[in-house]
């Protein structure tokens, strides 16, 4: 059995976060509890956003590079595009249950606005499911020693972790010390 990568295992720590935090975002929402549901939910996105930031910017260059001149290159380019065009989604659905708990506060209607912030909810869970999936068992696993030199794999770790711990000034209160 091959041993994860450190790389592989902050991501996928991230990814058991994130699944507390949305978590948390729907306890909010079956509490009928709009303002914590709204704080969760914004939370919620801005790490998601940190986790893709991270990945688009330090992970996915680093994998193209391992692959490049590959039999798997091509492969692993379409399934990078293709959880890019997750990630899209993901940031959109959540930009307008965001949108809809902004105007819960102005306009009121909470009941009807939590069941629809529910709904998107739900999908960007169900489609992250599949996508983390993807990542851990296909994309994490070539930031290992078979296809990154020690070298490689250390500064990888120290940009993944880097992105990670760039909070949204609104959320610095609740970055890890």
């Amino acid at each position: 059995m091959t041993r994860i990568s450190k790389v592989h295992e902050c991501l996928e720590d991230d990814h058991a976060e994130l699944d507390v935090l949305v978590a948390n975002t729907f306890d909010a929402i079956e509490a009928a509890d709009a303002r914590k549901a709204f704080e969760d939910l914004d939370y919620f996105w801005a790490r998601l956003g940190m986790h893709i930031r991270a990945e688009h910017l330090r992970l996915f260059p680093a994998v193209r590079k391992a692959a490049a001149g590959s039999a798997e290159h091509d492969g692993i380019s379409k399934m990078l595009e293709q959880l890019r065009e997750d990630h899209d989604f993901f940031m959109t659905e959540l930009a307008r249950a965001i949108k809809a708990m902004r105007l819960v506060f102005s306009f009121g209607n909470e009941a009807e606005t939590l069941t629809i912030v529910r709904g998107l909810l739900e999908g960007v869970v169900e489609r992250l499911k599949v996508h983390n999936q993807i990542e851990e068992e296909q994309i994490y696993t070539l930031t290992g020693e078979a296809f990154l030199d020690a070298g490689a794999a250390e500064e990888l770790l120290a940009s993944v972790r880097m992105e990670l711990a760039r909070y949204p000034n609104r959320f610095l209160d609740r970055a890890p010390a």
